[in-house]
């Protein structure tokens, strides 16, 4: 008989405007096994932040009010232990995405990614106990 309460790969808080992508990666990764948590905009992730502590932040950058910078910015805040994810279908990658480094976000992705990669990013980032350098980590980007 399998066990009704399974023990959790991390907490996960996804963050994105586009109610689709946050059904697909709240649904592979609560498959996956992780206790995945979403919001919508800046202002809810920071709430959320406070109150659930996620393990890693899948963090959309452009988004309306706060943006991802502006929230990372927040969140390194609150609690530089927690690993973030940059998300980004901007073309302007190349300048938003030192900023984000410099800033402490773990890992840098565009849109679209491939799934794999980013459960890739999340892994990695789950494996680094220590909080991260201001240089950040992990840098991955489709051509």
């Amino acid at each position: 008989m399998r066990d009704t309460v399974s023990r959790s790969l991390g907490r996960l808080l996804v963050v994105d405007d586009d109610p689709a992508l946050v059904t697909m990666l709240t649904e592979s990764f609560s498959d996956a096994g992780y206790t995945v948590d979403a919001a919508a905009h800046g202002g809810d992730a920071l709430i959320a932040v406070s109150q659930y502590r996620p393990d890693v932040v899948l963090l959309d950058i452009l988004m309306e009010g706060l943006d991802g910078v502006q929230v990372l910015e927040r969140i390194r805040a609150l609690d530089p232990a927690i690993r973030v994810i940059m998300i980004t279908g901007s073309t302007d990658g190349a300048t938003l995405e030192p900023t984000a480094m410099a800033m402490g976000a773990f890992a840098y992705l565009t849109k679209p990614m491939a799934l794999g990669q980013l459960h890739q990013a999340v892994e990695a980032a789950l494996a680094r106990p220590e909080p991260p350098s201001s240089a950040g980590n992990l840098v991955a980007q489709q051509p």
